[in-house]
């Protein structure tokens, strides 16, 4: 037993860049709420290593956590990030508020995925892309943002490589005049007058019509992968496919729709596609808070743009 007990080891005494190793490996909600509370050395490096907060992932974390706990925890790693953010991914709980402070703090970023976030508003984005002028991947899925943002993203960020805008409003059933009036090019002319680097593209369930195609056809010269599934304004004769056929990875407007993230969120297209409302999105995703880890964070106030989050982690941190 003596000899078990010498062997043991001090966790507080890893040499930082293993304990950085390890730490990394560790979630948004797991590092805030867990990996301080381990030992001073590991509060230390969570609170002042900017390289556990390049990535931000929080895909899962806003259908576990409450929207203001969610919030509270991205400003907390966008301030632990220190301008050195590259990522940051999130469903369901960002706003325009949280948004503007991202764009505050991370001139830096190259990568920004928003879904399913209904508060943030096309206004919203327009200013605060303007804050991320190295911007190279754009992903906005089912996030009710329309219109003229294809242009504001383009405008803002001239080296953006991949860009997605898929819309889940545009269900269709068999029988109607489904398609009447509902074609609308004007994402689709934004991309291609505003992006001209784009090399993937996805645009599930947009209403662009031909026209809006070809135009994205002969103002992105550089693509290699386009995704329009369930455009169904679209005329996929002979013509047009003789015009994508240069797009090495093309997904046309029928083909099948299982392999994307978020399809349960989706109505079914005719009676020989079946319904996705039974899928669980969450199936391949690992449970990284339960009910018992997710955090206590009772004394929140309002939140304030121009501030730190810092303060509202005081009695959890004890900083």
């Amino acid at each position: 037993m003596e000899e078990e007990e010498g062997e043991s080891r001090d966790w507080a005494e890893m040499p930082s860049d293993a304990l950085s190793a390890v730490l990394g490996k560790l979630d948004v909600a797991e590092l805030l709420t867990r990996a301080v509370l381990v030992c001073r050395a590991w509060r230390r490096l969570v609170d002042n290593d900017s390289t556990l907060w390049r990535r931000v992932d929080m895909t899962v974390h806003g259908d576990l956590l409450e929207t203001e706990e969610a919030e509270a925890m991205a400003r907390a790693a966008v301030d632990r990030a220190a301008g050195t953010l590259e990522a940051f991914w999130a469903d369901t709980f960002v706003t325009d508020g949280l948004l503007r402070y991202i764009s505050e703090r991370a001139l830096l970023l190259k990568s920004l995925q928003l879904s399913l976030c209904d508060d943030v508003s096309n206004e919203g984005l327009a200013e605060a892309i303007k804050g991320f002028p190295q911007l190279e991947e754009l992903d906005i899925t089912f996030c009710s943002l329309y219109g003229s943002v294809c242009e504001s993203v383009g405008k803002a960020c001239p080296q953006l490589k991949s860009f997605r805008l898929n819309e889940r409003w545009n269900v269709v059933v068999r029988g109607f005049a489904a398609y009447e009036g509902t074609d609308d090019d004007t994402e689709a002319l934004g991309i291609a007058n505003n992006m001209p680097e784009l090399k993937d593209l996805q645009l599930i369930g947009n209403n662009l019509t031909n026209d809006g195609l070809l135009a994205i056809l002969d103002h992105c010269p550089h693509l290699e992968s386009l995704d329009i599934r369930q455009c169904f304004n679209l005329r996929m004769d002979d013509a047009m496919k003789s015009r994508c056929a240069r797009i090495r990875d093309l997904k046309l407007p029928h083909d099948p729709i299982s392999d994307f993230k978020y399809r349960a969120y989706m109505g079914s297209i005719g009676d020989d596609h079946g319904s996705d409302f039974e899928i669980d999105m969450y199936d391949d995703l690992l449970d990284v808070v339960t009910d018992d880890d997710e955090a206590e964070f009772d004394d929140m106030d309002d939140f304030d743009d121009a501030g730190s989050e810092s303060a509202m982690y005081d009695d959890v941190f004890d900083i």
